[in-house]
């Protein structure tokens, strides 16, 4: 997978001197850098599904980000650690996974909380498009797809504004199935009955 790498330019809200790229595969290693990034995505995913799952569930864990590090299919947004110069603090991440020679799956998609409304989470999005473009088929064929959590007993405030945020980038509901019949093993930690609305966009 292309190692791409971007240094973001610096604004009044955004963190300065932020970089998004995949990061080495030495970092998986690092625990206190997976561990940071499980932190911020189990935070972030507390928020957003909220009502959805029990209390208690975590979305991911260290040994998964490292995992994704490993496998080169997490791109990470990062600053320079404030404690030392040699590592980084993540401040968000998206997952690229390729499903086909023409389309990949974006998931994972978190930014720690502190940082939301300073464009990190638009700038990964961006960063995810335009890797799928220069790795996919090509524009015009290259697909982004990813999946949005729902529950379908009671309306959900933060899937309503990312429903609209997805639509706004130009992303269209698909299909959409039942989450525990797709994934039993996580069945018995919803709280009601959820599915997950797949969203796709053509890149150009």
């Amino acid at each position: 997978m292309a190692q791409n790498r971007t240094v973001v330019s610096e604004s009044p809200l955004k963190a300065p001197n932020l970089v998004i790229e995949f990061p080495q595969i030495s970092l998986a290693e690092d625990e206190g850098f997976t561990t940071a990034l499980a932190d911020l995505v189990n935070a972030g995913y507390t928020e957003a599904e909220a009502g959805i799952f029990k209390p208690g569930y975590l979305r991911t864990s260290a040994s998964e980000i490292g995992s994704f590090i490993k496998a080169g299919v997490l791109a990470v947004a990062s600053v320079p650690s404030p404690e030392t110069t040699s590592h980084r603090q993540p401040l968000g991440c998206i997952a690229i996974k390729k499903l086909d020679e023409n389309r990949a799956e974006l998931g994972l998609f978190a930014v720690v909380i502190e940082q939301r409304g300073s464009g990190i989470g638009r700038d990964l999005m961006d960063w995810a498009e335009r890797w799928c473009l220069e790795n996919l088929g090509g524009p015009g064929v290259a697909i982004a797809q990813l999946d949005l959590l729902v529950p379908t007993h009671f309306t959900h405030p933060f899937k309503v504004r990312l429903d609209l945020w997805y639509t706004k980038r130009g992303y269209r509901i698909t299909g959409s199935r039942d989450f525990a019949l797709d994934y039993p093993s996580l069945a018995p930690q919803l709280v009601g009955p959820t599915e997950y609305r797949v969203y796709e966009k053509t890149l150009a």
